[in-house]
């Protein structure tokens, strides 16, 4: 009789799809010059409320190794109250993202239309955390595809 018969060792498991999805939402972000997501769910805790009436975050633009943001206002008047304050709010992004990562800002003015429309990162909320989410074994693709529709749906 013969040995054991080889077979095919078993194949890893599939990747996780929030490594895979943060990974690949960070590459097309990098590339449209996107706003960092934190920065504009987060707006007005970061700069405080009277700063966060004069203007919001449009995007963030890289110039070699320092990063720029650019924010809008609703008109002129608004303008030269932040240009005023600009030190000010370089300072809290900075104190938030950390040293050094923006090293300038620039401000667009766009109208009352414009400063109305907020990020679509704005309006997100930060997901609830629960004992799946510390333990991406725990449960099943589907419970974390209902999570995600449920978070897209917000």
């Amino acid at each position: 009789m013969q040995g054991p018969i080889k077979t095919k060792p078993p194949r890893s498991g599939a990747p996780h799809l929030s490594r895979e999805m943060s990974r690949l939402l960070a590459q097309l972000a990098k590339k449209s010059g996107a706003m960092d997501p934190r920065l504009a769910a987060n707006w007005e805790e970061i700069v405080g409320p009277d700063l966060a009436r004069l203007c919001r975050p449009l995007q963030t633009k890289t110039h070699g190794r320092a990063k720029s943001l650019e924010v809008a206002v609703a008109n002129g008047a608004a303008g030269m109250q932040l240009n005023y304050k600009l030190s000010i709010l370089q300072q809290k992004v900075n104190a938030y993202l950390g040293p050094n990562a923006i090293a300038r800002v620039t401000i667009r003015q766009t109208g009352k239309a414009g400063l109305a429309q907020r990020s679509a990162y704005s309006e997100v909320a930060a997901p609830a955390r629960n004992r799946a989410d510390e333990n991406p074994d725990a449960g099943d693709l589907e419970t974390a595809l209902n999570r995600m529709k449920a978070l897209l749906k917000e």
